[in-house]
């Protein structure tokens, strides 16, 4: 950490940011603060500003000790990541001005060390805010406290920094899926967030639980509630700041970089795909004509990156609001299905479970009817064979 202090000075830091024409310019002499980059928006933002922005002093990550591992070892297994083969091959400096931090949104002081934290706060200019949970069955107190308490955790950093220059805050597009219209800017709850706050810092477990289901009658789930809780916070701590939130609907696999597909586990809609082409899948519950609004992750990655420059450039009275979705073209479930279907049945998996076929419905009976039919049916038919054999029934 010397190092950076001997890097990194006051002078450092580019003056004349509205003179800057490019976004490396812009990021030249900064030093970053990121939180998430062990998850796949997080890692992809960090592969690409070690990339195109060689010039930035140091970039700060946060890192939380996990499944008994320090945050030495998931530092190495995070960089150990083949995105980063072409940066290690190309620009070996580039690893030098990475160090990981170890802390945890989830705790006060985001878990920071003292020397730590002054560490950032003389040294970080930029901030962005990509952890958190992403669990639709996080229990309320759980999201509330990491997606919600985690960001004005952050923001309570950024307040201190010596020399601030923009904060970016990654939400969700379905952070008002309560809502059919989303506007680029920030919608209010019955709820203030103060109130779900202290509520889920005071109340008993029965007491949060019964808030919870009253929440689920307009939210789907505790992620979107918090999030949108989370975007209410920045709206009203940061006017008159160089603050933006970017909301990117479902993240896909990356069009272009680092790799075209490259994706970082299979979750969400991709563990739905997968599944689809195993034969795992006999029916899906849903519109085939209903938009499906995905986005590649790379997309959402230069979102980011250009939001910082944007917001530090133009500056506002409210916080910015960048939706990042695929609503001007969107694909539907009902394409997707066919195409996923189509190479499915062309590039067989290796561990294909049945011949992909997988129609979709809204019907409820008929959906709860097929899921199970495929499955017990030849388990009877079986079992009645081995009876006739006089053998044992599975």
């Amino acid at each position: 950490m010397d190092t950076i202090n001997k890097k990194m000075t006051e002078n450092g830091i580019n003056k004349e940011l509205n003179k800057t024409n490019t976004l490396e310019e812009f990021y030249a002499g900064c030093g970053i603060f990121v939180t998430g980059t062990t998850g796949f928006v997080g890692r992809g933002l960090l592969e690409k500003l070690m990339r195109v922005c060689p010039r930035v002093t140091a970039i700060f990550i946060l890192l939380r000790p996990k499944n008994n591992e320090t945050i030495e070892q998931r530092f190495k297994k995070l960089i150990d990541d083949p995105i980063y083969d072409d940066i290690k091959a190309k620009h070996p400096s580039a690893l030098s001005r990475v160090y990981p931090m170890k802390g945890d949104v989830s705790l006060p002081d985001l878990g920071l060390s003292r020397e730590d934290r002054n560490l950032l706060l003389e040294k970080v200019n930029i901030v962005f805010h990509v952890a958190a949970t992403v669990k639709f069955n996080e229990p309320l107190h759980v999201a509330v406290n990491v997606n919600t308490n985690g960001t004005l955790r952050v923001i309570d950093l950024w307040n201190e920094l010596k020399h601030p220059i923009s904060f970016v805050h990654v939400s969700t597009a379905f952070s008002n899926a309560n809502l059919y219209e989303i506007g680029e800017k920030i919608y209010t709850t019955s709820l203030k967030p103060s109130e779900v706050i202290d509520m889920c810092d005071n109340f008993d477990k029965t007491s949060i639980n019964q808030i919870e289901k009253r929440i689920l009658k307009t939210y789907p789930n505790t992620y979107t509630f918090s999030k949108n809780l989370a975007e209410q916070i920045v709206a009203s701590k940061c006017k008159d700041q160089p603050f933006a939130i970017v909301r990117p609907s479902i993240i896909g696999a990356s069009l272009e970089e680092p790799c075209p597909g490259w994706i970082e586990n299979i979750s969400a809609l991709t563990s739905v795909m997968v599944l689809i082409m195993r034969g795992s899948v006999t029916i899906i519950r849903g519109r085939k004509d209903a938009r499906l609004d995905v986005v590649p992750v790379d997309l959402v990655v230069d979102t980011i990156i250009c939001a910082a420059w944007h917001v530090t450039l133009h500056r506002d009275h409210e916080v910015k609001v960048y939706n990042c979705t695929s609503n001007a073209c969107p694909p539907t479930w009902g394409q997707m299905q066919q195409l996923v279907l189509e190479h499915g049945r062309k590039m067989p998996l290796n561990d294909t479970l049945w011949y992909p076929g997988c129609p979709m419905t809204t019907n409820k009976y008929i959906f709860n009817a097929l899921s199970v039919i495929p499955y017990v049916l030849p388990a009877y038919i079986i079992d009645i064979f081995l009876r006739l054999r006089g053998s044992k029934p599975m």
